[in-house]
């Protein structure tokens, strides 16, 4: 993490994680196909210190990945490589907003709507 997301209260916004080893035995998969997935993005995946990798929970709903959670974070990844930012896009509350997270629009089969706003934030990060 770079020192401005340092000062960002990540635990409170990325919330409950599963580990490499606990992600595997809740999807069934292996170490390796875990990994893999966080490479290429069918599951969002963080490092933290020491080579770490963390999945956060939010990005689960009924024991599934959020439906288009790949597309948005390739969305997502064409103008930032930060993983810690993408959390921050889909998990962080949006006052004013129904739903209050964009986690929440891929959850309720909003993925036109999540796509397009990905596209715009993206455009922004860019400027």
């Amino acid at each position: 993490m770079t020192d401005d997301e340092e000062s960002i209260p990540w635990a409170a916004i990325v919330g409950p994680c599963y580990t490499v080893t606990s992600m595997a035995r809740t999807l069934g998969w292996s170490e390796a196909e875990v990994m893999a997935a966080g490479d290429d993005l069918r599951l969002l995946m963080l490092r933290i210190s020491d080579d770490v990798y963390l999945f956060p929970a939010f990005q689960f709903h009924d024991g599934h990945v959020a439906p288009g959670l790949t597309k948005v974070l390739r969305i997502l990844q064409t103008e930032t490589r930060s993983q810690w930012t993408w959390a921050l896009w889909l998990n962080v509350e949006l006052p004013g907003q129904f739903p209050p997270r964009n986690i929440q629009r891929l959850i309720d089969g909003r993925l036109e709507e999540a796509i397009r706003d990905a596209e715009r934030d993206a455009w922004f990060w860019q400027s």
